[in-house]
């Protein structure tokens, strides 16, 4: 049988306010990004955080079009601007500070973020995968200072979520797939954002490489290679 070889689409997540899903997981997240003005913030700078595929990067995306907000990444020259008073951007949005854990020069440089922009009155969304609590910085002095900041959190998807946020993917990937795929799908998965991304990504690369329909009996196939644990864990929350 011949291989049938596809090239890769790019993909595009909607990440615009109408595309976002919301729910009991994000309420808390979504009223202190979305619906608290950042000068209502206890601090100038407020932690988004959540683990991998909850959606964090989508409520940052849409906080930084309502605050015409720059993004900014560790270690960033657009700090010696804002040390020196000319940084013309009036919000900040920094993604995966966490990232600086194991990196002392970047807990330094984040040290030096935070007190720049806090001289400066610039309001800031950080987002992170955990609290800074959990990140163990070797600076304790800016571990202080963050953990000192209001935290907005998203958990991982809810069981009402988990349909929605199938569809989402699927749409972001140009898949048009059944109301019977979601719903297998959602009570034999993985509750996890991560697990739920990987999962879509997995069914799309096959369907490319087969050339097959996303249907129910495709997905059996797919879970039974990539998944087999899957069954057994649907048994168990039966």
């Amino acid at each position: 049988m011949t291989r049938q070889y596809t090239l890769p689409l790019p993909q595009s997540e909607a990440r615009t306010v109408e595309d976002f899903l919301p729910s009991v997981a994000n309420a808390q997240a979504v009223r202190l990004v979305l619906q608290t003005p950042p000068s209502a913030w206890p601090s100038h700078l407020l932690v988004l955080c959540g683990p991998e595929g909850c959606g964090k990067s989508h409520l940052a995306s849409i906080w930084r079009a309502q605050h015409q907000a720059q993004s900014v990444v560790l270690s960033d020259e657009l700090l010696a601007s804002i040390v020196e008073g000319t940084c013309a951007a009036k919000t900040l949005c920094l993604e995966d500070a966490d990232r600086c854990q194991d990196d002392l020069a970047a807990q330094e440089w984040l040290q030096h973020f935070y007190n720049a922009t806090k001289t400066a009155a610039i309001p800031v969304l950080l987002t992170a995968r955990k609290p800074p609590a959990q990140w163990g910085l070797a600076i304790k002095d800016i571990e202080t200072r963050l953990k000192s900041c209001a935290c907005a959190v998203i958990e991982e998807p809810d069981d009402d979520l988990v349909p929605s946020l199938l569809l989402k993917l699927f749409r972001d990937r140009q898949l048009m797939v059944e109301a019977g795929v979601v719903q297998y799908l959602a009570t034999r998965i993985e509750r996890t954002g991560a697990a739920i991304l990987r999962l879509v990504c997995q069914l799309d690369e096959a369907a490319l490489e087969t050339g097959h329909k996303i249907s129910v009996p495709f997905v059996q196939k797919v879970l039974a290679k990539h998944q087999p644990e899957a069954e057994d864990n649907h048994d168990q929350d039966s």
